[in-house]
């Protein structure tokens, strides 16, 4: 059985988000050796406690085209959200009509 404590490595590649993590409150500037100490104090917390669950993130910079291409993508994403949700706004009203209807057809129907 796999154990679900386990410590996680990630690299995105994001001008975007490169820019926009070093506002967070959480952010913090570390040295190499405290980064290194911090993966070896992980690996002891995990093995103490089922409650841990770590991911060290490794934000690189990319490139104008591959920002260029995230860019796309993000608004391709959004379009296709904002598609769905009006689609099943319509969806909603569409059923919404049939009820109305089948309640009047049924209602008639029994004197209701």
């Amino acid at each position: 059985m796999k154990s679900h404590r386990q410590i996680k490595f990630a690299l995105v590649t994001s001008n975007t988000l490169a820019e926009k993590i070093q506002n967070w409150e959480s952010y913090e500037v570390l040295e190499q050796e405290q980064y290194l100490d911090l993966i070896d104090y992980s690996k002891e917390l995990i093995r103490e406690s089922v409650n841990h669950e770590i991911t060290f993130l490794v934000v690189a910079k990319g490139s104008d085209a591959e920002e260029d291409r995230e860019g796309e993508k993000q608004k391709d994403l959004e379009k296709a959200l904002e598609d769905k949700k009006v689609k099943d706004e319509t969806s909603k009203e569409r059923m919404g009509e049939l009820r109305e209807k089948s309640k009047n057809i049924l209602n008639s129907l029994y004197g209701i």
